[in-house]
Protein backbone atom coordinates (compact mmCIF):
# COMPACT_ATOMS: atom_id res chain seq x y z
CA UNK A 1 0.00 0.00 0.00
CA UNK A 2 2.62 2.38 1.20
CA UNK A 3 5.02 1.71 -2.39
CA UNK A 4 1.10 2.78 -4.62
CA UNK A 5 1.14 5.44 -2.67
CA UNK A 6 4.45 7.03 -3.23
CA UNK A 7 4.46 6.26 -7.24
CA UNK A 8 0.32 7.77 -7.45
CA UNK A 9 2.00 10.53 -5.76
CA UNK A 10 5.33 10.39 -7.97
CA UNK A 11 2.88 10.50 -11.06
CA UNK A 12 0.71 12.90 -9.22
CA UNK A 13 3.68 15.59 -9.09
CA UNK A 14 4.42 14.44 -13.05
CA UNK A 15 1.03 15.92 -14.00
CA UNK A 16 1.79 18.95 -12.01
CA UNK A 17 5.03 19.48 -13.31
CA UNK A 18 5.26 17.81 -17.11
CA UNK A 19 7.45 19.83 -17.92
CA UNK A 20 9.96 19.59 -15.44
CA UNK A 21 9.57 15.64 -15.31
CA UNK A 22 10.23 15.83 -19.15
CA UNK A 23 13.45 17.73 -18.60
CA UNK A 24 14.36 15.61 -15.87
CA UNK A 25 14.23 12.17 -17.61
CA UNK A 26 16.40 13.07 -20.77
CA UNK A 27 18.73 14.38 -18.39
CA UNK A 28 18.91 10.77 -17.02
CA UNK A 29 18.46 9.12 -20.50
CA UNK A 30 21.39 11.59 -21.72
CA UNK A 31 24.02 10.34 -18.99
CA UNK A 32 22.95 7.18 -19.45
CA UNK A 33 23.49 7.31 -23.24
CA UNK A 34 27.02 9.33 -22.43
CA UNK A 35 28.49 7.45 -19.66
CA UNK A 36 26.96 4.44 -18.55
CA UNK A 37 26.19 2.32 -22.00
CA UNK A 38 29.42 2.63 -23.44
CA UNK A 39 31.05 1.69 -20.63
CA UNK A 40 28.99 -1.35 -19.23
CA UNK A 41 27.59 -2.39 -22.21
CA UNK A 42 30.77 -4.20 -23.95
CA UNK A 43 31.98 -5.64 -20.55
CA UNK A 44 28.30 -6.77 -19.47
CA UNK A 45 28.51 -8.74 -22.46
CA UNK A 46 31.52 -10.46 -22.14
CA UNK A 47 31.35 -11.22 -18.24
CA UNK A 48 27.53 -12.28 -18.99
CA UNK A 49 29.56 -14.85 -21.64
CA UNK A 50 32.21 -15.74 -18.81
CA UNK A 51 29.96 -16.42 -15.96
CA UNK A 52 27.23 -18.55 -17.58
CA UNK A 53 30.23 -20.93 -18.13
CA UNK A 54 31.41 -20.56 -14.27
CA UNK A 55 31.74 -24.57 -12.37
CA UNK A 56 29.49 -25.06 -9.38
CA UNK A 57 30.96 -23.22 -6.09
CA UNK A 58 29.23 -19.94 -5.01
CA UNK A 59 32.99 -18.28 -4.57
CA UNK A 60 33.63 -18.14 -8.61
CA UNK A 61 30.01 -16.30 -8.50
CA UNK A 62 30.78 -14.25 -6.16
CA UNK A 63 33.98 -13.02 -8.51
CA UNK A 64 31.84 -12.71 -11.03
CA UNK A 65 29.58 -10.74 -9.24
CA UNK A 66 32.55 -8.12 -7.85
CA UNK A 67 33.20 -7.65 -12.02
CA UNK A 68 29.65 -7.66 -13.44
CA UNK A 69 28.03 -5.08 -11.10
CA UNK A 70 24.83 -4.90 -8.42
CA UNK A 71 22.26 -6.11 -9.89
CA UNK A 72 24.29 -9.24 -11.96
CA UNK A 73 25.90 -10.16 -9.01
CA UNK A 74 22.08 -11.35 -7.33
CA UNK A 75 21.31 -13.02 -10.88
CA UNK A 76 24.34 -14.87 -11.05
CA UNK A 77 23.50 -16.09 -7.50
CA UNK A 78 19.67 -17.25 -8.12
CA UNK A 79 20.41 -20.54 -9.79
CA UNK A 80 22.43 -21.68 -6.40
CA UNK A 81 19.03 -20.57 -4.74
CA UNK A 82 21.17 -19.77 -0.84
CA UNK A 83 19.37 -19.24 1.54
CA UNK A 84 19.45 -18.13 5.45
CA UNK A 85 22.84 -16.83 6.36
CA UNK A 86 25.03 -18.21 3.12
CA UNK A 87 22.46 -16.02 1.03
CA UNK A 88 22.89 -12.81 3.43
CA UNK A 89 26.31 -13.38 2.97
CA UNK A 90 26.09 -13.42 -0.49
CA UNK A 91 24.69 -10.47 -1.19
CA UNK A 92 26.76 -8.85 1.37
CA UNK A 93 29.40 -9.52 -0.65
CA UNK A 94 28.08 -9.35 -4.33
CA UNK A 95 26.05 -5.86 -3.58
CA UNK A 96 28.82 -3.97 -5.66
CA UNK A 97 29.33 -1.82 -8.41
CA UNK A 98 30.57 -2.59 -11.73
CA UNK A 99 34.68 -1.88 -11.72
CA UNK A 100 33.77 -0.07 -14.99
CA UNK A 101 31.63 2.23 -13.51
CA UNK A 102 34.08 3.26 -11.18
CA UNK A 103 36.94 3.01 -13.56
CA UNK A 104 35.36 4.58 -16.83
CA UNK A 105 32.45 6.66 -15.70
CA UNK A 106 33.54 8.30 -12.19
CA UNK A 107 36.78 8.24 -13.00
CA UNK A 108 36.28 10.28 -15.63
CA UNK A 109 33.72 12.83 -14.19
CA UNK A 110 36.79 13.11 -11.30
CA UNK A 111 39.20 13.62 -14.15
CA UNK A 112 41.43 11.19 -12.54
CA UNK A 113 41.70 6.94 -12.73
CA UNK A 114 43.87 7.08 -10.22
CA UNK A 115 40.82 8.34 -7.96
CA UNK A 116 38.55 6.02 -9.30
CA UNK A 117 40.78 3.17 -8.70
CA UNK A 118 40.92 4.23 -5.26
CA UNK A 119 37.12 4.34 -5.06
CA UNK A 120 36.86 0.75 -6.43
CA UNK A 121 39.07 -0.40 -4.05
CA UNK A 122 37.80 0.47 -0.85
CA UNK A 123 34.40 -0.49 -2.32
CA UNK A 124 35.20 -3.96 -2.71
CA UNK A 125 36.98 -4.18 0.30
CA UNK A 126 33.95 -2.47 2.01
CA UNK A 127 31.96 -5.41 0.80
CA UNK A 128 34.64 -8.05 1.82
CA UNK A 129 34.60 -6.64 4.92
CA UNK A 130 30.91 -6.78 5.26
CA UNK A 131 30.72 -10.28 4.23
CA UNK A 132 32.93 -11.26 6.97
CA UNK A 133 31.10 -10.17 9.34
CA UNK A 134 28.01 -13.00 8.48
CA UNK A 135 30.04 -16.26 8.60
CA UNK A 136 28.15 -18.83 6.81
CA UNK A 137 28.62 -22.14 4.95
CA UNK A 138 29.60 -21.24 0.81
CA UNK A 139 30.04 -24.65 -0.63
CA UNK A 140 26.86 -24.54 -2.25
CA UNK A 141 26.22 -25.18 -6.27
CA UNK A 142 24.54 -24.37 -9.17
CA UNK A 143 24.32 -25.79 -12.71
CA UNK A 144 25.61 -23.79 -15.15
CA UNK A 145 24.09 -23.06 -18.66
CA UNK A 146 26.68 -21.44 -21.15
CA UNK A 147 24.58 -18.48 -23.28
CA UNK A 148 25.02 -17.97 -26.96
CA UNK A 149 26.73 -14.33 -27.70
CA UNK A 150 23.06 -13.73 -28.83
CA UNK A 151 21.73 -14.17 -25.66
CA UNK A 152 24.45 -12.88 -23.77
CA UNK A 153 23.82 -9.72 -26.46
CA UNK A 154 19.62 -10.17 -25.97
CA UNK A 155 20.72 -9.93 -21.70
CA UNK A 156 22.37 -7.20 -21.84
CA UNK A 157 20.30 -5.45 -23.84
CA UNK A 158 17.66 -5.71 -21.79
CA UNK A 159 19.88 -5.22 -18.16
CA UNK A 160 21.03 -1.45 -20.10
CA UNK A 161 17.72 -0.67 -20.86
CA UNK A 162 16.34 -1.36 -17.31
CA UNK A 163 19.72 0.45 -16.17
CA UNK A 164 17.98 3.29 -18.29
CA UNK A 165 14.74 3.61 -17.10
CA UNK A 166 15.77 3.41 -13.65
CA UNK A 167 17.89 6.29 -14.09
CA UNK A 168 15.23 8.40 -15.83
CA UNK A 169 12.64 7.09 -12.68
CA UNK A 170 15.74 8.63 -10.28
CA UNK A 171 15.86 11.68 -11.81
CA UNK A 172 12.29 12.69 -11.81
CA UNK A 173 11.87 11.67 -8.70
CA UNK A 174 14.24 14.13 -7.76
CA UNK A 175 13.48 16.84 -9.61
CA UNK A 176 9.33 16.21 -8.48
CA UNK A 177 10.96 16.32 -4.43
CA UNK A 178 12.94 19.46 -5.63
CA UNK A 179 9.77 20.96 -7.16
CA UNK A 180 7.08 20.41 -4.27
CA UNK A 181 10.12 21.44 -2.11
CA UNK A 182 11.36 24.31 -3.62
CA UNK A 183 13.13 25.44 -0.05
CA UNK A 184 15.00 22.43 -0.07
CA UNK A 185 18.94 23.05 0.06
CA UNK A 186 21.02 22.04 -2.70
CA UNK A 187 23.44 19.70 -0.48
CA UNK A 188 19.70 17.58 0.46
CA UNK A 189 18.31 17.59 -3.04
CA UNK A 190 22.30 15.94 -4.13
CA UNK A 191 21.49 13.40 -1.12
CA UNK A 192 18.14 12.82 -1.92
CA UNK A 193 19.36 11.98 -5.70
CA UNK A 194 22.03 9.68 -4.49
CA UNK A 195 19.53 7.86 -2.72
CA UNK A 196 17.23 7.24 -5.23
CA UNK A 197 19.58 6.27 -8.39
CA UNK A 198 22.81 6.24 -7.77
CA UNK A 199 24.26 7.22 -11.07
CA UNK A 200 23.04 10.69 -11.47
CA UNK A 201 22.99 11.19 -7.96
CA UNK A 202 26.81 10.64 -7.92
CA UNK A 203 27.36 12.71 -10.94
CA UNK A 204 25.56 15.65 -8.99
CA UNK A 205 27.40 15.23 -5.94
CA UNK A 206 30.76 15.54 -8.09
CA UNK A 207 29.74 18.69 -10.14
CA UNK A 208 28.77 20.02 -6.48
CA UNK A 209 32.14 19.49 -5.26
CA UNK A 210 30.95 19.20 -1.50
CA UNK A 211 33.58 18.20 1.22
CA UNK A 212 34.81 14.88 1.51
CA UNK A 213 33.85 14.59 -1.86
CA UNK A 214 35.80 10.60 -2.21
CA UNK A 215 34.18 9.24 0.68
CA UNK A 216 31.11 10.85 -0.22
CA UNK A 217 31.04 9.33 -3.39
CA UNK A 218 32.30 6.26 -2.35
CA UNK A 219 29.58 6.19 0.35
CA UNK A 220 26.87 6.55 -2.42
CA UNK A 221 27.93 4.28 -4.73
CA UNK A 222 28.56 1.64 -1.96
CA UNK A 223 24.37 2.14 -0.86
CA UNK A 224 23.61 1.69 -4.45
CA UNK A 225 20.15 3.79 -4.60
CA UNK A 226 16.97 2.45 -3.76
CA UNK A 227 16.60 2.04 -7.56
CA UNK A 228 18.96 -1.25 -7.19
CA UNK A 229 18.60 -1.62 -4.00
CA UNK A 230 14.57 -3.03 -5.46
CA UNK A 231 16.05 -4.90 -8.87
CA UNK A 232 18.58 -6.76 -6.21
CA UNK A 233 15.03 -7.45 -3.83
CA UNK A 234 13.73 -9.23 -6.98
CA UNK A 235 16.49 -11.17 -7.37
CA UNK A 236 16.73 -12.51 -3.39
CA UNK A 237 13.26 -13.02 -2.82
CA UNK A 238 12.95 -16.32 -3.68
CA UNK A 239 15.64 -17.13 -0.84
CA UNK A 240 13.65 -15.34 1.66
CA UNK A 241 15.24 -12.01 1.90
CA UNK A 242 13.46 -8.58 1.99
CA UNK A 243 14.01 -5.50 1.00
CA UNK A 244 14.91 -4.39 4.64
CA UNK A 245 17.57 -6.79 5.22
CA UNK A 246 19.32 -5.36 1.87
CA UNK A 247 18.47 -1.95 2.83
CA UNK A 248 20.47 -2.18 6.20
CA UNK A 249 23.46 -4.59 4.26
CA UNK A 250 23.72 -1.61 1.80
CA UNK A 251 23.83 1.22 5.08
CA UNK A 252 26.28 -0.91 6.38
CA UNK A 253 28.47 -1.19 3.25
CA UNK A 254 28.19 2.72 2.99
CA UNK A 255 29.16 3.43 6.65
CA UNK A 256 32.26 0.82 6.01
CA UNK A 257 33.48 2.41 2.38
CA UNK A 258 33.11 6.05 3.73
CA UNK A 259 34.92 5.06 6.71
CA UNK A 260 38.40 3.33 4.51
CA UNK A 261 38.15 6.07 1.85
CA UNK A 262 38.80 8.63 4.56
CA UNK A 263 40.97 7.06 6.11
CA UNK A 264 43.20 6.88 2.93
CA UNK A 265 42.66 10.02 1.26
CA UNK A 266 43.85 11.20 4.92
CA UNK A 267 46.79 9.20 3.96
CA UNK A 268 47.05 10.12 0.80
CA UNK A 269 46.33 13.48 0.67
Amino acid sequence: MLTAAAFGALAGAMLIFPLEAAEAARRGLGLWAASVAPVLGPFMACMLMVSSRLGSGLWPRVLMGWLCGSPGGAKLMQPASPRGRTALRCAALTGTMSPMFFLGAIGGWLGSPAQGMLLLSCHVLGAWLLGLCVPADMHGSAAAAPLSLAAALGQTAAALALVALCMMLGCVSARMAACALPGLPEAARTALQCALEVTSGVRALIQGHPPLLLPAVCAACSFGGLSLLLQNAACWRESGMGAGTLLLLRAAHALIAFSLCLLLTRMLY
